[in-house]
């Protein structure tokens, strides 16, 4: 073949790929254009609050910025320190979240910034990796690693997936991360230095080791952070107490930094300084991070949701989680550039902001604003907080987490949910934070397929006049060769096996000829109870039987007929479920029981399952 020739079927191939390519990429393009319409987002969202903001407005949304400022200050600063990072960075987060957030959010109550949960997981990730990853250098690319996973979510409507996590899970992981908190802190406020290790027992250890060398200015501040929050928390109780018990400890604290005793204070920060970052790329880190950065996200999703719920059900107001969760991407990603940690929903800034009653979503932007100054402009006098009172306040916040009622509830509901918390809780203590998620999810799963996959098969008869109802054990069949079983529960893959076993033990009794499966309370059957069906059918053809499917609902229909599973039992042996007369179908596969074993049709009588009569109400009961 010539070479020109050759060129021009090469470049004619090469058209024609190309232009099979084009339908495929334009429908894919309408597909992501209706995924991101589907959010309702808006590039201006704060336009239409901007046009009716009033300057009553603005008092209420001031009154709440300010509240919800004073508290994240230092809860800020103490998520950095729980995270192992400098305190500065949890205050980058809570404003860079607070002004990005309103952007996108559907709701007016919901705060984003540091949780216990994303900062205790950071700890964990990065104790996991045994030094193998810089902790700073690769923080900003493991938070743009969060936010476009949450971005991916929001767009794609997985927050929907939420709902299918245990909260058992949650209390137990919860619980766990609670003790992490405490005793991570414990050293801080004994004044000595241990070894960096990754789980709860092997922190107690290490603390237990170096008690000897506690410093007593330490444990005397550490006491005196412990009673200022007290007494602030019982006489004041409206008062932001972390942030003014922080702040009268400091104060008294002048005294003893004077006299040079060996107290550790936190790092100060250059007056007007804000990083700005570029997120850099190795490799090495996206083998390492990215486990941990779905596990961050997948987390902050779950807390941004229902924490987003509970305060719609009080508040009345509609929340949408793909919105959320698409806010909580974006802050992610501007952290990422701007300095921070990763964010979710905080529950309980959330909680301030729906006491304060803001009146737009404007409250999270003021209050975003109002920390950014009070960083840049007091960020040298953070050289005068001592690390031992705010350690303090750390493991007062570890305290409040536990909550009794919660854990009494997964204890005591049912032994599935008992066996679920136990897992969490101790993995937990014992592994990394994101593997005892994982951990604590997958075992709630088996243990609610193993609830699914025990269907229920009860052998029914009738007479006239109780109509159809459950077979006594020791009582005779009406018609001793046509057996009825009632189905119920969920036909998938897990229960095939069961099923399968279950009904070739009921076909074991010889006298048999008909079996009619009734299977109005049968669901989402798919290929393997089907296949199941199937070897069911010819094995009873093989030998002469029939089978017979009664109240077969339309999903169950539509799964025997795409499969051709219908072809095998036979259409005219499948009666389909009618509405109104639910035990119709029964009564006409026992009419057609009688014509395969070649008796005349005598009249069945069927009547309705009985149901609670209201007073005065007619029989429930009637003829089919």
């Amino acid at each position: 073949m010539e070479p020109h020739k050759g060129n021009r079927l090469g470049n004619h191939a090469r058209r024609l790929f190309l232009k099979s390519l084009w339908p495929a990429s334009a429908r894919l393009g309408r597909q992501l254009r209706d995924q991101w319409n589907g959010l309702h987002l808006e590039l201006g969202p704060l336009r239409a609050t901007f046009r009716s903001y009033s300057p009553a407005k603005l008092r209420a949304d001031l009154s709440a910025a300010l509240n919800v400022a004073l508290l994240s200050f230092p809860q800020g600063m103490a998520y950095a320190l729980i995270a192992g990072l400098p305190v500065q960075y949890g205050i980058y987060a809570c404003a860079v979240a607070s002004v990005i957030g309103p952007l996108f959010q559907s709701s007016r109550y919901v705060v984003l910034g540091p949780t216990n949960a994303t900062a205790v997981l950071v700890f964990s990730s990065y104790l996991s990796m045994a030094g193998k990853v810089d902790k700073i250098p690769s923080l900003s690319f493991l938070l743009l690693l969060i936010g476009v996973a949450l971005l991916a979510g929001a767009v794609f409507r997985a927050a929907a997936l939420t709902q299918y996590v245990s909260r058992t899970v949650v209390i137990g992981y919860i619980t766990g991360a609670a003790f992490l908190i405490i005793a991570n802190q414990a050293h801080h406020m004994l004044g000595v230095s241990i070894p960096e290790v990754s789980t709860f027992s092997d922190i107690v250890i290490q603390t237990i080791r170096h008690a000897g060398q506690a410093q007593w200015p330490s444990v005397f501040l550490s006491l005196l952070a412990f009673l200022a929050w007290w007494w602030l928390k019982t006489a004041f109780p409206k008062l932001p107490a972390v942030a003014l018990a922080l702040l009268l400890v400091s104060l008294l604290a002048l005294p003893l930094r004077m006299l040079h005793l060996p107290i550790h204070y936190l790092e100060p920060i250059p007056f007007g300084f804000w990083p700005v970052t570029l997120p850099s790329f190795h490799w090495h880190w996206f083998s390492q991070l990215a486990s941990a950065s779905l596990a961050l996200a997948f987390f902050a999703a779950i807390e941004g949701a229902s924490i987003g719920k509970s305060l719609a059900s009080r508040s009345g107001e509609p929340i949408d989680p793909n919105r959320e969760m698409f806010a909580q991407g974006a802050a992610n990603v501007a952290c990422a550039f701007l300095g921070g940690m990763p964010v979710s929903g905080s529950l309980t800034r959330s909680a301030l902001n729906w006491i304060s009653k803001p009146a737009t979503v404007l409250a999270n932007f003021w209050s975003g604003l109002l920390l950014a100054g009070g960083l840049l402009l007091a960020g040298p006098l953070f050289s005068y907080i001592p690390m031992p009172a705010l350690a303090t306040l750390v493991v007062l916040t570890g305290f409040s987490l536990i909550n009794w009622r919660d854990i009494r509830i997964a204890l005591e509901t049912t032994r599935a949910d008992g066996l679920v918390f136990l897992v969490t809780f101790l993995s937990a203590l014992l592994t990394p934070l994101d593997f005892a998620i994982g951990l604590g999810i997958g075992v709630s799963v088996l243990l609610f397929l193993q609830q699914v996959g025990q269907p229920t098969l009860v052998e029914y008869t009738y007479d006239e006049e109780e109509g159809l109802r459950e077979k006594g054990r020791s009582e005779e069949r009406i018609l001793p060769e046509i057996c009825i079983i009632h189905v119920e529960g969920e036909l998938f893959f897990g229960v095939a096996d069961l099923f399968r076993e279950q009904i070739r033990r009921i076909c074991l009794d010889s006298s048999l000829r008909v079996v009619i499966l009734r299977m109005r309370n049968a669901h989402h059957l798919d290929a393997t109870c089907a296949l199941a069906l199937d070897e069911l059918a010819r094995m009873m053809h093989e030998s002469g039987r029939h089978l017979l499917l009664s109240g077969v609902t339309r999903p169950i229909i539509r799964v025997l007929r795409s499969s051709g599973v219908i072809q095998t039992i036979g259409r005219e042996n499948v009666f389909p479920l009618f509405g109104v007369h639910p035990n119709l179908s029964t009564r006409n596969a026992l009419l057609r029981a009688q014509h395969l074993l070649g008796r005349k049709e005598s009249e069945v009588r069927i009547f309705f399952e009985k149901v609670q009569a209201k007073p005065n109400a007619e029989k429930d009961a009637e003829e089919g």
